[in-house]
């Protein structure tokens, strides 16, 4: 993990707290974009987030059995960031992990 990206985020949740319900319950780091080396290829502080045990782990939560539509929030998120911050589509595709991604992924 890239200490900066890290405390970065770190400081952008308040200390570590859940950046979607403010709990500090269980709270670990979260990269959006992961797998097949992707993860750390494409670790910048707008693809981490800190997200409590539910939020993660839970049945709702992003590794949960029902956390699909949560993963798929995050990542669209993610993807409106990076066109945001002035990416064009090649850009935020490799960003992305070589995805772009719509509401019916």
């Amino acid at each position: 993990m890239n200490k900066k990206v890290y405390e970065e985020a770190f400081e952008r949740s308040d200390g570590g707290l859940c950046e979607i319900c403010t709990s500090h319950v269980g709270v670990e780091l979260h990269h959006i974009i992961y797998g097949n080396g992707k993860r750390k290829q494409c670790e910048r502080i707008e693809s981490v987030i800190f997200l409590c045990w539910d939020h993660h782990h839970g049945n709702d939560g992003i590794h949960g059995k029902n956390g699909h539509a949560l993963e798929l929030e995050l990542k669209l998120e993610l993807q409106l960031t990076y066109f945001d911050l002035g990416m064009n589509e090649e850009t935020v595709r490799h960003w992305m992990g070589g995805k772009i991604y719509s509401e019916g992924d």
